[in-house]
């Protein structure tokens, strides 16, 4: 049975698939048909599962004209970087590492070393900081990670196609080996530094709209 808590999370898959393959952009208004043949439901429950994404910012309803991939702004992008910045940081502040952990932050560094594709890149990395903060406990402070995470996606993917992987990977290793090496405040620098390079970037490339 498919309830309105799956159905969110497919059209929210797929919509990240089509965004990352360039098929839709911010701006772009979201096609129901399509989402509803894809995952072979009516249109109806794809409205509902569109209407719940609103409220995470990723989705926007416009009346009268349907629901459309939410257009940042410079500013608003920034500032939602900043917030991600202070969260995950703390995130990680509060965080237990075991050495599981640490060889499966390992491991997807190791596949992120070898991904050539922006779409895999990408993912990689998503899982990289979810496996950063997989431990810590305060569940509200995860879905407001993964909501700016999505809001956020479209400039990460801008970034993984545009530059090399390999100061990301050099960043990941030395976070990994500052945890080793229990100097938390020191993998929370280089990890404020990794996001300050996507900051940069958008500093750099993009204009306010």
């Amino acid at each position: 049975m498919i309830t309105i808590q799956n159905l969110r999370k497919d059209v929210k898959t797929i919509l990240l698939n089509q965004m990352a393959e360039g098929l839709i952009a911010p701006g772009h208004r979201i096609s129901l048909p399509s989402i509803a043949e894809t995952l072979e439901v009516s249109a109806t429950p794809v409205r509902e599962a569109l209407s719940q994404l609103v409220e995470t910012g990723i989705v926007t309803y416009i009346p009268n004209r349907g629901f459309f991939v939410t257009e940042l702004n410079t500013s608003e992008a920034l500032e939602l970087y900043e917030l991600m910045i202070t969260l995950e940081t703390a995130a990680v502040k509060q965080s237990t590492f075991t050495n599981a952990q640490l060889a499966e932050l390992r491991l997807i560094n190791l596949n992120f070393t070898k991904a050539t594709h922006a779409t895999e890149r990408l993912k990689l990395d998503m899982a990289f900081h979810k496996c950063l903060i997989k431990s810590y406990t305060n569940q509200y402070a995860h879905k407001l990670i993964e909501d700016i995470r999505l809001r956020i996606f479209i400039y990460e993917h801008v970034y993984m196609t545009n530059m090399p992987n390999e100061t990301s990977v050099k960043m990941h290793n030395d976070i990994i080996d500052a945890l080793e090496q229990k100097e938390v405040d020191k993998a929370i620098s280089i990890l404020q530094d990794n996001w300050n390079i996507s900051i940069n970037h958008i500093n750099q490339n993009h204009h306010e709209q």
